[in-house]
C-alpha cells in the first residue's frame, strides 16, 4: 500500500504512466492496473492527500473483502492449516518445503505467496546462512553424516545420511545407511565416486573413526583402510579441523536440505525405495535448481566444467579391506572375527595389524607382512599352519595315529600290538605314549624294544615305566609255557617222607 500511495502522489503531481514507472521500478502495465483500481475508488487527477489516503483506506477494505486475487490464495490455503501446521512441526521444515509439499497434492501457487500466508499466520523458518569457499573444478568434495528419523510404512526408523557434495559445481551424492562403520565408510566413497563418474583431488572430512585414527591440525593419522582407499583412487584425504564445521560448510548446509526435501512429510517402502528416491533427487530436482551463490543449476556446473577435471576411476574395482589390531596368544593363533589364525612363535604376546579382504587375512607387524591365510568362511574355523609350531610341537602333531602304527609295525610284530592296544582309547594321552613307545627304538634299537614288548603284553600291562624298566635291565622275553621247577639237592631231599607213609594216614580217614 506504500507503494501505491507513492504512485497517486507521483501520478497527481502530473508525472505520465511512463514517468512514473522507472520512478518506482515497475512496467507500464502494473501502473496502470493500480490506477484503475485507485480510480475506480475515487482518485482523481488534481486530488491531495486526504484524498489520497481515503481511497487507500477503500482499497485495502476491499482487497480483504476478497476482491484480490491474494484473497483467493489465502482461501485456498486456509484449507491446508492443520496440514501446515504439522509439517512446520516437523524438524528441518522450511517454508520452500512446504510449497514443494502443496504443488505434489495440486495446489499451484506461487513460492512468494505460500510464504506471504506463512509469515502471515505462522511462525518464519527462514533459514541461516553460511560462508562458503570456492574452488576450482575437480579440487575437492567435501563428505559428512548426518542423522535422519525417516518414516517407513510401519514405523519412523533413524538412518545415517551420507552426503559428498562436490565443492565447484555443488552436485551431491545422498545414500542412507544404518550405521558408520568403516566398511561402510569405504562402500559410500566407492559409490559416490561412481556416480560422478570420476574422482576428485582432495577429500575434506570429519575426524570421524571410520576416517581418521588420530585428530591432529598439522598432522592427523588417517585409518588404515581409508589409506588404501586414498591411494587406489589418488585423492588426499584432508580431515577438517575438529569442531569447525564450517570449514566444509559447503557439504553440511547439505544435511537440514537433505531432511527437510527428503524426508519431512514423506513416507518410503524400505532403505531401497529410500535410496532409489535419493538418487533421483540428486539427478533430477535438487541437481536442476539454480543454486543460492553460482546461480547456476549444479547439474549444468557439473557437466560442463567439473566432470572434465575429475581423475578417471580405477579399471578394476575396489577390494575393500578390513584393518584390525589384535594380540597373538600363548596357543600360537591370533582371534578376527571370532576364528583364529596362526602365527610363528616368535610372535606370541605381541601386537599386530590384521587385513581382511573377501579372499585372504594378512598378518603384519610393525609393518612387514609375516603371514597370509585363506579367509575363513565361518566363525569358529581354525587356520593352522602347522610349521608355525616349535619342532617338538610339529613332530607330536605330525604323528597321528595311522603314522604311528605303521611305524611300528616296521619295529617288529610286538611292538605293533603293543602300540595297538595303546592306542585304542583314542586320546592326546595315548597318542604321547605311542610316539614315545617308538623313540625307545632309537635308543636301544627295535629288536631289543620288540623283545621288551613281547614281556609287557604277556605280563598283561602296556605301563611304559615297566617297558623302560625291561629296557633298562635287559630282561629275556618270557617263555610261552610255566617252567619246571628246579630238581632238589641230596640235603634237601632228606626232610621228604616216603610216600608209605602216608598210607596209615589215608586209611584212618578212610576208615572214620
Amino acid at each position: 500500500m506504500i507503494e501505491i500511495h507513492e504512485l497517486l502522489y507521483r501520478w497527481q503531481k502530473g508525472l505520465s504512466l511512463s514517468a512514473v514507472a522507472r520512478g518506482l521500478g515497475q512496467s507500464r502495465q502494473t501502473v496502470r492496473k493500480y490506477l484503475l483500481r485507485a480510480q475506480a475508488h475515487g482518485a482523481t487527477r488534481d486530488g491531495d492527500a486526504a484524498q489520497r489516503d481515503a481511497v487507500l483506506a477503500q482499497m485495502s477494505a476491499h482487497r480483504d473483502a476478497g476482491a484480490s486475487p491474494e484473497a483467493a490464495s489465502r482461501r485456498t490455503l486456509a484449507s491446508f492449516d492443520d496440514q501446515i501446521r504439522a509439517w512446520l512441526e516437523e524438524p528441518d521444515m522450511t517454508m520452500k518445503q512446504v510449497w514443494r509439499l502443496l504443488r505434489e497434492r495440486d495446489v499451484r501457487l506461487s513460492y512468494p505467496s505460500v510464504k506471504r500466508y506463512i509469515r502471515g499466520k505462522f511462525a518464519s523458518l527462514e533459514p541461516r546462512s553460511t560462508v562458503r569457499l570456492e574452488t576450482p573444478p575437480g579440487q575437492q568434495a567435501q563428505v559428512d553424516f548426518g542423522q535422519a528419523m525417516v518414516r517407513m510404512e510401519k514405523e519412523r526408523v533413524l538412518r545415517w545420511m551420507f552426503i559428498m557434495t562436490l565443492s565447484h559445481s555443488r552436485h551431491r551424492f545422498v545414500r542412507f545407511v544404518k550405521r558408520q562403520d568403516q566398511a561402510t565408510w569405504l562402500d559410500c566413497h566407492v559409490r559416490a565416486f561412481e556416480f560422478f563418474g570420476g574422482v576428485p583431488r582432495t577429500v575434506l572430512l570429519d575426524n570421524l573413526k571410520a576416517g581418521v585414527v588420530r585428530p591432529d591440525l598439522y598432522d592427523p593419522r588417517i585409518n588404515r583402510a581409508y589409506g588404501e582407499l586414498e591411494h587406489y583412487y589418488g585423492f588426499v584425504a584432508d580431515p577438517a579441523k575438529v569442531a569447525t564445521p564450517e570449514h566444509k560448510g559447503k557439504v553440511e548446509r547439505q544435511n537440514p536440505v537433505v531432511r527437510q526435501q527428503l524426508v519431512a512429510g514423506r513416507t518410503y517402502r524400505d532403505d531401497a525405495d529410500l535410496n532409489e528416491r535419493a538418487l533421483t533427487w540428486c539427478r533430477e530436482q535438487v541437481g536442476h535448481e539454480p543454486h543460492g551463490t553460482t546461480g547456476e543449476a549444479p547439474i549444468t556446473r557439473f557437466e560442463r566444467d567439473e566432470r572434465p577435471a575429475l581423475l578417471p576411476l580405477p579399471e578394476s574395482p575396489f577390494e575393500r579391506p578390513t584393518w584390525a589390531e589384535v594380540t597373538v596368544h600363548t596357543d600360537h593363533h591370533l582371534i578376527f572375527e571370532r576364528s583364529y589364525y596362526s602365527l610363528p612363535t616368535r610372535y606370541i604376546g605381541k601386537t599386530v595389524w590384521v587385513r581382511a579382504t573377501l579372499r585372504l587375512v594378512q598378518v603384519y607387524c610393525d609393518d612387514v607382512l609375516v603371514k597370509t591365510h585363506p579367509r575363513a568362511t565361518t566363525r569358529g574355523t581354525w587356520m593352522t599352519d602347522r610349521r608355525d609350531y616349535p619342532e617338538a610341537a610339529q613332530i607330536f602333531l605330525e604323528s597321528d595315529p595311522a603314522y604311528c602304527l605303521g611305524q611300528a609295525a616296521e619295529l617288529g610284530p610286538h611292538v605293533g600290538t603293543l602300540v595297538g592296544e595303546i592306542l585304542a582309547g583314542s586320546s592326546i594321552r595315548g597318542l604321547r605314549k605311542a610316539q614315545a613307545v617308538l623313540r625307545l627304538a632309537d635308543k636301544y634299537g627295535k629288536e631289543k624294544v620288540d623283545e621288551a614288548s613281547a614281556v609287557l603284553l604277556a605280563h598283561g600291562t602296556t605301563e611304559m615305566e615297566r617297558l623302560r624298566r625291561i629296557l633298562e635291565k635287559c630282561l629275556s622275553p618270557a617263555p610261552a609255557e610255566t617252567p619246571l621247577p628246579a630238581p632238589l639237592t641230596a640235603q634237601a631231599q632228606m626232610f621228604l617222607h616216603p610216600a608209605e607213609s602216608f598210607d596209615a594216614c589215608i586209611t584212618a580217614e578212610v576208615s572214620q
